[in-house]
């Protein structure tokens, strides 16, 4: 009887352990910290950016012949800075120092709500 009160004991110990961290948060981020139209316009800007990137790479490669990367280059590049405009005007400008934003940016270049401890993005740890 003992032994099965005592195991009884630790199951409900080690349910509790199991459970604390969700029952423990408090704050839990139900709604959206950045409107959709910024979150679309900062995955356009990494999107141009990164075909940039690889335009580059394909180049250096030798996949691409100078004409067809310097043509491609300046569509990328005009889109590219439309896309980083429109993301600077959403969110309201350039930052100024020491404001703090809605959202911390990851060196990464993710966008990650306040009080987050892993980088979404890349999963390095915060802080």
């Amino acid at each position: 009887m003992t032994l099965l009160l005592l195991s009884a004991l630790m199951a409900l110990a080690a349910a509790g352990f199991v459970i604390a961290p969700v029952v423990a948060r408090r704050e839990a981020l139900l709604a959206d910290l950045a409107p959709g139209a910024v979150l679309d316009a900062e995955a356009r800007r990494r999107v141009t950016l990164t075909a940039l990137r690889e335009l580059e790479y394909d180049y250096l490669g030798g996949k691409l012949d100078e004409p067809d990367y310097r043509a491609q280059k300046q569509r990328l590049s005009l889109e590219a800075l439309a896309a980083m405009r429109a993301a600077e005007a959403l969110r309201g400008g350039p930052a100024a120092p020491g404001a703090r934003a809605v959202t911390d940016r990851h060196a990464c270049g993710f966008l990650n709500p306040p009080r987050s401890r892993f980088c979404a993005g890349c999963g390095v740890r915060l802080g």
